[in-house]
């Protein structure tokens, strides 16, 4: 994965604050009716949108929990949004060759995009499915199992290549009644207030719009793969306000992660911005 360095900093930009675009399905909701003018927009997979965000380079984005908990006081969060499924996620997936109870001592590819997923895969694997001596390599290599996020786990659910499939958001909720949290939205704290309450006021009305439009975002997303009537059913399907029951299960999440070894996926490698280029950020998934 190559992650291009902007030219200029996150919040001194013509357009405003460069804002991280997480443009999985299930964060349409977010941006469809966000004004044009309420930033400049930077599509990226979540692991890099956090590292761009730790760098300075995007002032904003809707981020993996376990980065936000990893970042601390670098951030704050913004207008209690976020991404949260009670019970199962759907595009948060493990897919497997053999039952997960046989997984012990196997190789797991995971894909470069995820932070949180593959924290709650590790709780998950310790606390409910007690499965150890395990190595994580990537999609690339060979596996017995697979853990895939967002939209490229929803092409896969039909795709029978694997035998099993294990939604770790129903895991979670059968191990600890919680709702989970995947990403919130978070904002630098060395943001300009002014700028960031700006922000905030206009991501949370959008939010609001975008959560009563799902027949609008429906039909916008829906592809050969994926219906009309599935992409509705899967957008209904999480919750886009982190209320009291949302913030418990990160707690929750956050406690258990932090009994586990500590340990991060790899960080993508950063490409530094030539002059010339524009300061789009682009990353590119490399085999």
């Amino acid at each position: 994965m190559t992650i291009e360095q902007p030219a200029r900093p996150a919040w001194t930009g013509e357009t405003g604050l460069r804002v991280g675009h997480m443009t999985y399905v299930n964060s349409e909701v977010f941006y469809r009716y966000l004004p044009e003018d309420s930033c400049e927009l930077a599509a990226m997979p979540p692991l890099a949108m956090a590292l761009a965000v730790e760098r300075g380079d995007l002032a904003a984005g809707p981020l993996p929990v376990a980065e936000v908990f990893r970042l601390g006081d670098t951030v704050r969060s913004l207008g209690n949004l976020g991404v949260a499924s009670y019970g199962s996620a759907k595009s948060v997936l493990l897919f497997s060759h053999v039952p997960v109870a046989q997984l012990s001592g196997k190789r797991i590819a995971v894909t470069s995009h995820t932070a949180t997923s593959i924290q709650l895969l590790r709780i998950l694997f310790a606390d409910r499915w007690n499965v150890s001596g395990h190595e994580f390599v990537s999609t690339g290599e060979d596996h017995d199992a697979a853990l895939w996020i967002g939209d490229p786990a929803l092409e896969r659910r039909s795709s029978g290549l694997y035998a099993y499939q294990y939604d770790l958001g129903k895991a979670w909720k059968d191990l600890t009644g919680l709702p989970f949290v995947f990403a919130e939205w978070v904002i630098r704290t060395d943001v300009p207030r002014d700028q960031a309450d700006q922000l905030e006021r206009r991501l949370v009305n959008a939010t609001r719009e975008g959560v009563n439009s799902f027949g609008e975002i429906s039909r916008a997303r829906a592809s050969q793969g994926m219906p009309e009537s599935d992409v509705a059913e899967y957008v209904r399907n999480f919750t886009y306000f982190l209320g009291p029951g949302e913030r418990r299960g990160q707690q929750e999440f956050k406690r258990r992660l932090n009994k586990l070894p500590e340990w991060r996926p790899p960080a993508p490698k950063i490409k530094p911005h030539e002059p010339n280029e524009p300061a789009i950020q682009e990353v590119i998934q490399t085999s």
